[in-house]
Parts: structure tokens; sequence; C-alpha cells
């Protein structure tokens, strides 16, 4: 039999999309070359062949246990790493009878890919983590002896799944759950009310809340800063967390909240000494409290020269929330429109177009803002951000159109130049995509 010129490099190709996440990829190039999925024992792992990996354990029972030497992975991480059931639902069943085939055929729940590498569990977590988990997988590894880790219960808390994975480590491993201080920061930065009941219900403490990073920090602080409702607030100091521990910057949950203008969080928080003039300045424009901004800045004509970067970072957050009236109250009343936030460095355009609010994006540039500023963490431009997140599609703004703040970006001169429209962990949205290449964005290779 005659193999397909270049399947090698193709299925070496369709692997790493299978694993990554590049959905685009992964399923278009199995639609294209069908001959993929029968390829290779890994391609069967892959995609939940149970019948053709049983073939593959029958002739060499090793198979089951055998490590690859590049990678260090069994053939049990390869199911576990498996994102085909979010790419394919019908493929979970799938994964869960090949796991259930290799660990009857001795595969081991708990080895680690290598010194200090991801066990089974890990894996599914993660996978759990980016989407939709696969609970029938994760619950098999539990009831065959998986030990869970306090950063699975993090990982599980990001998933899709309707807290499945979750409720399965809580139930397997209710001890654990004391430990997992960080997994309160997943749905404590996705605004998730339920999933933050359902963790400290578990008995995760909330006053040993470790941040995305794994730095210890302010559970409270943490939730005022991803915009949390009242209700998670409330959750967090009901359960024991200090609304008055500050912040990583220094600064009390109390002072965040006014310069977001978040007057609904103030019976809660009260009132501490960080909370300045020029910060209840930055939460009236905030709110676009056009009234009371302005009688401050009359008052005392120093304040928008005495704002703290923080304070200035209102202008940011005003951005990615698509608040139009009170991004042009700030620039009216002196806020720079280079104005940075403290953790990213991005500036208001960056949030932005990351958002979609395109009447924002095209107030900046009116405005003069830079096209050009990159953030400093992934020195990146407010367009590499539209096309960020035309493929993550964030609701923080309402009426969200990414094909229109790239093409507004485009036509007031920003330069595709270190664009790539390509598949990837990052991709754009294919409109969007489309809309790169049309104005000279090139492939730069997956």
């Amino acid at each position: 039999m005659t193999e397909v010129p270049g399947l090698a490099q193709r299925v070496a190709e369709f692997c790493a999309a299978s694993v990554r996440g590049w959905d685009r990829s992964a399923v278009r190039m199995l639609a294209e070359t069908p001959e993929i999925a029968s390829y290779s024992l890994a391609t069967a792992l892959l995609v939940g062949d149970v019948e053709r990996v049983r073939q593959h354990v029958e002739r060499d029972p090793e198979v089951a246990v055998r490590r690859d030497p590049a990678t260090g992975w069994t053939a049990l991480h390869a199911v576990c790493a498996s994102r085909w059931h979010q790419f394919d639902a019908g493929r979970a069943d799938g994964l869960v009878a090949t796991g259930r085939l290799l660990l009857d055929a001795g595969a081991d729940p708990n080895a680690p890919m290598g010194p200090g590498g991801r066990a089974p569990l890990q894996c599914v977590a993660a996978v759990a983590s980016s989407g939709v988990g696969n609970d029938g997988l994760m619950r098999l590894l539990l009831e065959r002896g998986a030990v869970a880790s306090a950063h699975d219960f993090y990982l599980a808390a990001f998933s899709s799944d309707g807290h499945r994975c979750l409720r399965l480590l809580l139930s397997y491993a209710p001890a654990v759950a004391q430990d997992a201080g960080q997994a309160l920061a997943a749905p404590v930065s996705t605004r998730d009310v339920a999933g933050v009941r359902l963790l400290l219900d578990g008995g995760v403490d909330p006053r040993r809340y470790v941040d995305d990073d794994e730095r210890p920090t302010s559970a409270v602080y943490a939730a005022v800063h991803a915009g949390c409702p009242a209700e998670v607030i409330a959750l967090l100091t009901g359960h024991g967390a200090d609304p008055a521990q500050p912040g990583p910057d220094g600064h009390t949950a109390a002072w965040l909240a006014t310069v977001y203008g978040r007057t609904d969080l103030a019976p809660s928080l009260g009132d501490q000494a960080d909370v300045t003039d020029t910060t209840r300045f930055a939460g009236a424009c905030r709110r676009g409290d056009r009234a009371t901004a302005t009688a401050r800045a009359a008052a005392d004509p120093t304040l928008a020269a005495r704002l703290t970067e923080g304070e200035q970072a209102a202008l940011v957050h005003a951005a990615e929330a698509g608040d139009a009236a009170a991004v042009a109250l700030m620039l009216d009343l002196g806020f720079p429109v280079a104005a940075t936030r403290p953790d990213d460095e991005a500036t208001a355009l960056h949030a932005a177009a990351y958002a979609g609010s395109v009447p924002v994006v095209r107030l900046l540039i009116e405005r003069g803002a830079d096209l050009a500023a990159r953030d400093g963490r992934w020195q990146s431009t407010p367009l590499d951000w539209a096309a960020v997140g035309s493929g993550y599609r964030p609701d923080s703004a309402p009426h969200p159109d990414w094909v229109a703040t790239v093409r507004a970006l485009l036509e007031a001169g920003a330069s595709t130049a270190d664009i790539s429209p390509d598949d990837g962990p990052k991709h754009p949205s294919p409109e969007v995509a489309d809309l790169l290449r049309a104005h000279g964005a090139a492939n730069h290779g997956a």
C-alpha cells in the first residue's frame, strides 16, 4: 500500500494539534486526510479508537506501559491529553473506553511523564481547563486510584463542563481541597459565582488564596480586580476572607473598587485609608458621573496630574468594558490616552481592541492613541490584541464586533507586519483571519 505523500509530517502536525487545542487544524486535517486516524497507535489513542488500540495491545502488551523515549509519555497520557472530545463530543466515550482498556492492561494511573512531569489525571485536568472536560475519563482514573493534587482543582475549576470535573475531585479527594487555595483563582477570574460557592462549601479556605502565578494574595482584592459581582465578595468574606488585606500592589480592595466605580461594594468593603481624593475622582470618572467628576476637578485642578498609575488605569478598565462615555469623560478631564494598567502595561486601545469595542477604539484613535504601542507582557500591538480577542470572544464589552474593530485599526494605519492569521493557540476568528490576510498579514507557521 502506497503512503500518501507527506503523510508522516501531516500526522505529526495532527498529533500536536490534537493535544494543544488547535481544533480547526486537527479537524481540518482529519477531514482532508482520513488515513491519519489509522496511521499509528498514537493517532488511534488521540481519537479514541478503542478497537484499533486493542489490536495494538494484543499484538504487543507492552504498548500499555511503554514510554515514548522522546517525550516520556505513556499511551494513557496520550488518551488523557487528547482534546478530541472537545472537537467532537461523540469521541468522549471512545476515549474513556480506550483509557479503560489501557488500565486493564496494566497502565499506571499515577505514572508521571518523566521526572516532575504530569500524571494522567493532571493531563485530564489540564484539558478541562481549556473547555469541556472529559469527566468520564476523570472518573475512571479516580476510581482506579489516581491521586489528585491541589493544582488539579485549580485546572478543573476553569472547565466549561458545568463543574462536573470539579465535583468529581471534591468527591474523591475532599481532604486535598483544604490545600487548594489556588483553585479559587479560576472561578474568581471568570466571575463564576457557582464555582466560588462550590469550592468554599467544599472546604477551600479563602484565607489561603493563591493567584494564577501561585502567589499568596487577597482573595477579596482579586475578586474586585476580576469584576466579580457583590455576591462573590460576600461569599469570600462570609468564609473568612479579610476585606482589608491588601492586594499585590499594596492597595486594599476598597481602593480598587473605588477606582473601578464599584459603589455597590462599599457596604462590604468599608472605607480604607488608601482611598484618597484622586481615587474618588478616578471612580467618579469610571462611573461616567460627569457632574461629580467635573465638580471635583473644578475644586482641585491638580487631581488629574496627581493620579497614580493604578488610578489612571481606570481608563483601561473603562475601555475594556466598552464604556465610551466614561472613556470620553476621562480624556476630557486629563487622563493621558497612553495610560496603562500595571499588571500587563496594556493601553486603553489594547483593551478596547481585545474586547471588540468599535466605538471605544474609534474614540481612542481620534484622541491620538498609539497604534504601534506594545503591551509589557506579550509585546503585542492593539491589532494583535483585536485578532486574539476575535478568537477568544470575551464578553466584557456590549455588542462586540471584532471584524469592525480590526477594520478600524487597519484603516487608521495599524501594521500587519507582526500579525499571523495562522491556526494556533491564539488564532483569530476565520473572518478576522481573512481580513488580516487581505491586508498583507502573512502566515508565520504554527
